[in-house]
């Protein structure tokens, strides 16, 4: 099928499988959906080299098209980024995985700082550079995460996983998702100076301020990447306030939300074009990868879902990079 906007031709097929994928990993983790959007443009479907040169082909100057096709690949991570949260979101809620004044605050700061981000100048092959620095140096932070010299500092975390994948498997058997709700997510004290909370007979303890702080300077950061967000605000969340990744994930997409929305504004007031009949088809995908995303997640443990995102960010830091076309490799 030929895609009129992007210049692109390419099985609808292909597109929707590799949404459900993104959707799913999105949905599971809380990270890495406009990763795997950007991955899907530039590998697999070539948006980044064909669209700049079916835009001159109808007129437009090469500094031009290439600044287009470099906004309009960002708004169509943006718009990935959207779409999974408002569906994976509620169930995550139903369970009490979801810490909404947590996210109000870090989304605080992320209103101002996806204001700033695309403001900030970037080629296209810069762009895919840093993008790699980025993800690879998170990849590995997440891969520490999950050793034992890391896990035995955080024996809070350690602890509430326990508690959380011995009620998983007791439900296994019982059937009583809904019992799931009733040791999730609960305020104590909520204030500008502190926000308190309980989770699966565990306690924690943030600063408004510093979350805030933090959503500022990640929403700059991925903004100007044309990112959700999930992927720096996960292992922020993970180890800053040393939350485990059963509330993580659902805190982060509705924070990753709020950035993706304010963003997708910004490119297309500096000019993006999103093909929509191509991010139609993926978006199919998206919504039925983030479906299953919350019901399978349960079966994890805890560790196994900071290895797949560790895996997952790893890979597209070295792809970005160029790492894998110096080593001859096709991927």
């Amino acid at each position: 099928m030929d895609f009129i906007i992007s210049g692109i031709h390419a099985n609808p097929i292909w597109i929707v499988f590799w949404g459900i994928i993104t959707g799913y990993v999105f949905s599971t983790v809380g990270a890495a959906g406009a990763c795997l959007t950007l991955i899907g443009q530039v590998t697999l479907f070539k948006i980044d080299k064909i669209m700049p040169q079916h835009l001159m082909s109808q007129g437009m100057d090469q500094a031009a098209a290439k600044a287009t096709t470099k906004n309009t690949m960002k708004v169509h991570n943006l718009m990935a980024v959207i779409l999974s949260p408002i569906i994976a979101v509620p169930k995550y809620f139903k369970e009490k995985r979801v810490a909404i004044p947590l996210a109000l605050c870090v989304a605080s700061g992320v209103v101002f700082g996806a204001l700033i981000g695309p403001q900030i100048p970037m080629s296209l092959s810069a762009y895919k550079f840093w993008f790699g620095i980025i993800t690879f140096v998170i990849g590995l932070r997440l891969a520490y995460e999950t050793t034992n010299v890391y896990r035995q500092k955080k024996q809070k975390l350690t602890e509430v996983s326990k508690n959380f994948e011995a009620r998983v498997k007791e439900m296994k058997q019982t059937k009583n998702w809904d019992a799931l709700a009733t040791e999730g997510f609960k305020v104590d004290n909520f204030s500008i100076k502190e926000l308190t909370f309980t989770f699966w007979g565990q306690q924690f303890t943030i600063s408004p301020v510093v979350a805030a702080l933090g959503g500022f300077c990640i929403a700059i950061i991925a903004s100007m990447f044309g990112l959700g967000g999930g992927f720096m605000l996960v292992p922020y969340l993970a180890s800053v306030f040393v939350l485990p990744m059963f509330m993580v994930s659902g805190t982060s997409i509705l924070i990753v939300l709020v950035n993706s929305v304010v963003a997708i504004g910004s490119y297309l007031a500096k000019g993006a074009t999103p093909d929509f009949m191509y991010i139609g088809f993926f978006l199919a995908g998206v919504a039925g990868g983030s479906y299953l995303g919350p019901i399978f997640s349960k079966y994890y443990k805890e560790k196994y879902l900071r290895w797949l995102l560790a895996a997952v960010l790893l890979f597209y830091g070295l792809r970005f990079m160029g790492v894998w076309k110096a080593l001859g490799l096709g991927i």
